[in-house]
Order: C-alpha cells, then structure tokens, then sequence
C-alpha cells in the first residue's frame, strides 16, 4: 500500500460510521461482513486490514479529516474491534478485479 493509501482506507471506515450510535461488537461485526463481501468496501478487506494495522501505529490523530460523531478513543478502539472481526473471517475469498 503506498504510503498514505491507508488514511484513505481508514477514512472510508470513519465515514462507514456517521450514521452508527454504538462502536460497538455488532458495527465491527457488520462491517467485517461488509468489507469481506464488498459492499460499500471494494477494496477488499486486505485493503482495510493492512490500512488499520497502519493506523494502530500511527500516533497522529485518525479523525481529523471528516466530520464525526465518534471521538479519536472510540475510533481507535472500534478499529481494534474492525480487525478481530475481520481475522475471524479469514480466508478471505481471493477475487479478480
């Protein structure tokens, strides 16, 4: 992924998460099965993975860019939720594009 791709990526899911209340099991959940079965998420969910395992190194803040409801701690931990969702599905169907 070059390198600021995964700001990108994780943007998608921040704004994936505008109308959501709870950044809780259950959005990790719907968005995992979102990601993996490429509804709203094309890119796939290698794509997502590796831009949130760029975000959990990141220091800097990962909310800045887009209006939201959700604080940085809230985001940062529903991105630790996103990723154990997304590990429990694998292996991801390879797809051509």
């Amino acid at each position: 992924m070059p390198r600021d791709d995964w700001k990108g990526a994780v943007n998608q899911i921040l704004y994936g998460l505008i109308f959501t209340r709870a950044l809780d099991e259950v959005a990790a959940s719907r968005m995992a099965d979102a990601m993996v079965e490429r509804r709203n998420f094309g890119a796939g969910p290698r794509v997502y993975a590796a831009a949130i395992a760029q975000a959990r190194r990141h220091r800097g803040p990962l909310t800045d860019e887009l209006p939201t409801p959700h604080d940085e701690e809230a985001f940062r931990a529903f991105l630790e939720l996103l990723a154990t969702e997304l590990d429990a599905r694998r292996p991801w169907r390879r797809t051509i594009s």
